[in-house]
């Protein structure tokens, strides 16, 4: 995907002005999207990717890299979707906290399997090759495919010699928050916030390291 047009950069500013001053968050995309006529994909690039600038600049400062000896807890679908999405196309960008995040609209489903699976390869591959930290991987249970997924991806840890296991949980947000952690690993802007540790940045690192790619930006 390319940079984002002027046009959808000045929607950006005037919607992370509006947020800043605590206007409300569903009338000033309404507002900016109508304005600027915004696609359905750029209003949610917006609505994903804008938050306040208070809270934009704490979230980069909690943004880091795994350590040795870490117990890092990931937040499964969140990481595998948006590397799913970039997989499928859809727009991958750069939140103006710093963050990657995607506007592909999953809601817990996956749509494309093969597609999904080859998200969960590379997933494991990099897993593999940050040794000396253990990972706690979160997958939500009311999703199906779920308790499935949990036991194929803990047989694939013990294979690929990654320490830890994959579980499911009613409320994996909840499990991040709580936790004792290190590091956690989600783009879920509700998470961060209650959060105050590290947060690493998996599918950034993911698609950078696998296919070199240049995220369009909406940081200001």
């Amino acid at each position: 995907m390319e940079q984002f047009s002027e046009q959808v950069m000045v929607a950006a500013a005037e919607y992370m002005w509006l947020l800043s001053r605590d206007y409300p968050q569903k009338s000033s995309l309404k507002m900016v999207g109508d304005k600027f006529m915004l696609t359905r994909d750029m209003r949610q690039v917006l609505y994903r990717g804008i938050t306040s600038e208070e809270r934009a600049d704490k979230r980069k400062k909690m943004i880091g890299f795994v350590q040795k000896g870490d117990l890092v807890l990931v937040d499964t679908y969140n990481v595998l979707f948006t590397i799913n999405n970039y997989l499928l196309g859809k727009p991958v960008f750069i939140s103006n906290d710093g963050i990657l995040r995607d506007a592909g609209e999953m809601q817990g489903r996956i749509r494309n399997k093969p597609v999904f699976n080859r998200a969960v390869g590379l997933f494991m591959d990099l897993l593999k090759e940050w040794t000396g930290m253990t990972f706690i991987l979160y997958l939500d249970e009311p999703v199906s495919y779920s308790g499935r997924l949990s036991i194929e991806l803990s047989k694939d840890m013990v294979q690929m010699g990654i320490e830890g296991e994959a579980v499911t949980a009613r409320s994996p947000d909840r499990m991040l928050v709580t936790e004792k952690s290190d590091a956690i690993c989600t783009s879920d802007s509700a998470i961060i916030d209650q959060y105050h540790g590290r947060i690493v940045d998996i599918p950034h690192h993911l698609l950078e390291k696998f296919f070199n790619p240049v995220f369009p930006s909406l940081i200001m």
